[in-house]
């Protein structure tokens, strides 16, 4: 026997004990009346009278002590039943996640539509279930299983963020600022990455100055050093495409302020090449052709740049002046060293090709072909010069040789920021989002001959 039973017992004992001892005390008589019954009087013992009331009070205390242990118990199972429903959806949800990472998005779907059957309020289960339906192409659904999230927590930031990515997803990017704007109300302090993303939606509208606006905000959110610069070169891409913008217009005014963004541009950052060759292009348009030339002019030396250099001499072939574009080409090759250099004068190579200049062509050919390793291109242009002037013996020997070695007869475009490649010079890089990163790629197509170790083959 557990020593609280036997303490129970005792109680009890000394209860009757102490009840009975009572009785004998208190053996006069009494008379017993019942308030608002008639006036019958019961005459008894005056121990029959404490003893009722006793138990009047036992028992009341009793049933008061009943119905809160039946009130308690009851809410015990009711939560453990919400507990128990609780924990059902949650492994449903869990499981629905577990699919969606496996790309499962059908299943994942399935589980999260199943608790929502079992309970319609359930925030997270509408969030992913309309992440799901966005993976499978289905945004109508999507839409509306976000939107039914917005009603049950209309203020609830993850809810914006989701109905932001499926508006971008249907191109109605004006939709997706509105929702990121709410989403960032959530946030006091602001969030880069929402910014950056904000920034992205507005360029996509051609807003560049909302966008310029929003990436400063995006800027002084960042703490690495290399972040900041990044951040900084792709907030001058957005005034660099402002100022095309305004160029577009073909309104003296707007050329005159694109102007105004190039020249500030090109202070900011002396080597961003596009300013220079924007910059070049407004004062043609605006009848400035010296400006123009000039612009072209001092950002090859500043820069080195190929693509101002082709600019310029294009400008000049054009202009009846080839003469002009040669001796630019070869004043620039004065200043252009490395591969860049032999680029260049590739590039002479192929205006005298033009200007059937054939001798010179091969000259400046022949002079490369020695400088590099075996380049498919140096070699076709010389076999299309050997053919032209009728030795088809030699045109067909070089040629081989180009099958034999590669199948790539042009040189591509590849981004100094991220690598990507690009088959012609773009301003602006669509992989990684910067401007002027964009270089013609030599790596491979003008190497250096190596001392003492030459592998290619050779005429």
């Amino acid at each position: 026997m557990s020593m609280r039973n036997l303490v129970t017992l005792l109680a009890v004992f000394g209860t009757v004990l102490l009840c009975l001892w009572t009785a004998t005390l208190n053996t006069d008589e009494v008379t017993f009346r019942v308030p608002g019954f008639p006036p019958n009087e019961v005459q008894t013992s005056l121990w029959v009278v404490g003893f009722l009331a006793i138990l009047l009070g036992v028992l009341g205390t009793l049933l008061y002590t009943v119905v809160l242990s039946s009130k308690a118990a009851f809410l015990r199972w009711r939560r453990q039943r919400v507990d128990l429903k609780t924990a059902e959806d949650t492994e449903l949800i869990q499981l629905g996640l577990f699919a969606a990472v496996r790309g499962d998005h059908r299943t994942a779907l399935q589980h999260f539509e199943t608790v929502l059957q079992k309970d319609p309020e359930r925030l997270s289960a509408w969030i992913y279930g309309g992440n799901a339906a966005r993976a499978l192409g289905n945004m109508e659904k999507a839409i509306e299983m976000h939107m039914r999230a917005r009603g049950i927590a209309p203020n609830d930031g993850d809810v914006h963020d989701e109905l932001a990515r499926d508006f971008t997803v249907l191109g109605k990017y004006a939709r997706a600022v509105g929702h990121l704007e709410q989403r960032l109300s959530t946030e006091p302090k602001g969030d880069a990455e929402l910014f950056a993303r904000m920034r992205d939606l507005l360029a996509d509208q051609c807003l560049w100055d909302d966008a310029f606006e929003v990436q400063e905000k995006h800027i002084k959110l960042l703490r690495d050093a290399g972040e900041r610069r990044d951040a900084e070169a792709l907030a001058r891409g957005l005034r660099l495409e402002k100022g095309r913008a305004l160029m577009e217009e073909g309104t003296k005014e707007g050329c005159q302020e694109a102007l105004s963004i190039f020249a500030s541009l090109l202070k900011a950052d002396p080597q961003f090449v596009p300013a220079y060759l924007l910059q070049g292009r407004a004062r043609f348009d605006d009848g400035d052709i010296d400006g123009a030339v000039n612009a072209w002019t001092e950002g090859i030396a500043a820069t080195n740049s190929l693509e101002l250099l082709n600019e310029l001499a294009t400008y000049y072939f054009e202009a009846g002046d080839p003469e002009q574009a040669i001796r630019a080409f070869h004043q620039s090759m004065e200043l252009i060293t490395g591969d860049d250099g032999r680029a260049a004068r590739l590039g002479l190579a192929l205006l005298y090709s033009r200007l059937e200049m054939i001798e010179e062509a091969e000259a400046e050919l022949e002079h490369l072909e020695k400088e590099v390793e075996f380049s498919p291109t140096v070699t076709y242009h010389l076999a299309k010069l050997s053919e032209r002037q009728g030795e088809n013996e030699t045109a067909a020997k070089r040629f081989r040789q180009i099958i034999q070695a590669s199948n790539m007869l042009e040189a591509n475009y590849r981004c100094k920021h991220c690598g990507a490649n690009h088959p012609y010079y773009v301003m602006h890089c669509d992989e990684c989002g910067h401007w002027g990163t964009v270089v013609l790629d030599t790596t491979e197509e003008l190497q250096e001959v190596e001392e003492q170790e030459v592998n290619a083959p050779r005429i």
